[in-house]
């Protein structure tokens, strides 16, 4: 019996058929080469905030650094402030006349429009008030530095206003000079 073309075993190398395998590897490739690019995109993110933080944490301690030195420094004086106004916080100013600057320390301070200041005013007697400085607050900040127009010598007492005094505006704090 001669065999017949379909009962014979072919006996022919077969090809295998590579091209459906290599288009999945393809895609998997990919799929991989962009989950990298997504991972190194957000490494990247997360170093770049990393640096933003550590920067922000050292200019925070320079900071404090720089205030802790202040109120250390002999000629600083210390007016504790009494609230007018019931819904603000205790007050202190930190003044150092040789320095012509200070501090007012004033935790939650409710902030005012961008263009409107705390405005400080200092007096002798029923004499004139006369502007030591303005601060303009923000929210989360408790020691907001000022360079004084005027000067606390020879004054007895300082008042500090929630925008400008000629606008008719009351005082939120109070306090003597001693």
């Amino acid at each position: 019996m001669t065999p017949t073309s379909g009962d014979a075993p072919d006996l022919r190398p077969r090809r295998a058929n590579w091209s459906g395998t290599l288009i999945l590897a393809c895609l998997a490739l990919g799929f991989t080469a962009s989950a990298i690019k997504v991972e190194q995109s957000r490494i990247r993110s997360e170093q770049d905030r990393a640096n933003i933080l550590a920067t922000a944490d050292s200019a925070v301690e320079s900071r404090l650094e720089d205030l802790g030195r202040f109120l250390a420094e002999p000629q600083t004086r210390l007016v504790r402030l009494s609230r007018l106004d019931p819904s603000a916080s205790d007050a202190v100013i930190a003044w150092n006349s040789s320095l012509r600057r200070g501090y007012l320390l004033c935790d939650g301070l409710p902030p005012l429009d961008p263009q409107v200041d705390y405005e400080m005013w200092v007096m002798r007697g029923s004499g004139a008030p006369v502007r030591l400085a303005g601060v303009n607050a923000r929210a989360g900040i408790s020691a907001y530095p000022f360079q004084a127009d005027g000067d606390l010598e020879q004054k007895d007492h300082v008042e500090i206003t929630a925008g400008p005094r000629e606008a008719g505006k009351s005082p939120i704090f109070s306090g003597d000079i001693h």
